[in-house]
């Protein structure tokens, strides 16, 4: 598919586009943040390849993603660690977290691969270590004018143009109240013109959860596993719905396919805290909830959960500071 376009402004508050900073054949845009350790490994990693294969056309776009407000404080944060780090890469400030969310990223660091037309050839999300490695065997590759084997070649499935359009129309419809009713009508629209595209299907499934019509989600949930039975979104969202429901055991199958098909889907790892902490499994629970943290200890809803748990425990100082934590965290969000 075709990448969403952007614009985001440096530390220094100079702003850049995509066409600005694109390279001549591929570029990689690395979505990370300050507090993940992973991130400095990728931004090392990525920085490395650029310096090789700067004059064959590559290109590497440092996108922070640290927090939805940036002010002063932040902003110094993230030059001291670009300057300790002696990161020399384009490094751009993602102000509300618009182009973090308009990709869909659901992990940092998170690793995008496009070419000089913005048509995405490749991810990495999580940044595991099998998956870093193949990444950077592709753009070796692609860059050397080797021939890519089969495995390299795999492309995608690509969904009728139409459908894209029709999709990203919904997702538009879905941020503002005012204009959410018109979603459902552009998802159904996208399915009509490409029954196989799944996203339209997850972002329906989505819409209906939120509107509390719960078995019309789990329809559009299953129609994507019908389809692409390894979908992480799709099984994550199904172990949510069994967990409202009290399924325990059918959550807690569903979340653990859903970290199978992908290690950096962060919202298994706390949800799988939830069903071991009502199955009465404390410690296992707050294992889960720490592995959750630190893939992203910006995410408000572990916290939350957390806080949960403590409280029905009667720990009752724990969890206000759990919520303390999430009341913070959400506040910050535009």
């Amino acid at each position: 598919m075709e990448a969403p376009d952007f614009r985001l402004h440096d530390t220094a508050h100079s702003a850049y586009g995509f066409a600005d900073l694109k390279g001549e054949k591929l570029t990689v845009l690395v979505f990370w943040a300050t507090w993940s350790s992973n991130s400095q490994k990728a931004l090392r990693q990525m920085q490395e390849l650029r310096q090789t294969y700067a004059g064959s056309g590559l290109s590497v776009i440092a996108i922070n993603v640290d927090r939805q407000e940036m002010n002063e404080a932040v902003l110094a944060r993230i030059r001291q660690l670009v300057e300790r780090q002696q990161i020399t890469l384009p490094v751009l400030v993602d102000q509300g977290l618009r182009v973090f969310n308009d990709y869909g990223v659901i992990a940092v660091p998170s690793l995008v691969v496009l070419n000089e037309k913005r048509v995405i050839r490749r991810e990495l999300s999580g940044y595991p270590l099998l998956g870093a490695a193949d990444l950077k065997q592709y753009l070796e590759v692609a860059l050397e004018n080797r021939p890519l084997t089969a495995t390299q070649e795999v492309v995608g499935y690509q969904p009728d143009k139409r459908a894209v359009r029709f999709w990203n129309m919904g997702r538009s419809s879905m941020k503002s109240e005012r204009t959410a009713d018109m979603a459902e009508g552009w998802f159904k629209k996208a399915i009509a013109a490409a029954p196989d595209f799944t996203l339209p299907y997850l972002s329906l499934g989505t819409l209906y959860y939120r509107q509390h019509r719960l078995t019309e989600a789990q329809q559009q949930f299953e129609a994507v596993l019908q389809r692409k039975p390894d979908n992480a979104l799709a099984l994550g969202s199904l172990g949510q719905l069994a967990l409202d429901q009290g399924n325990l055991a059918g959550a807690e199958q569903r979340l653990t396919a859903a970290l199978q098909a992908d290690e950096s889907y962060l919202p298994g790892y706390y949800l799988m805290g939830v069903v071991k902490g009502r199955q009465k499994e404390l410690e296992q629970a707050l294992v889960w909830f720490r592995q959750a943290e630190a893939r992203n200890p910006r995410e408000y809803r572990l916290f939350v959960y957390r806080g949960q748990l403590f409280e029905d425990q009667d720990n009752l100082a724990a969890a206000a500071a759990e919520y303390r934590k999430a009341l913070e965290l959400i506040v910050e969000q535009p």
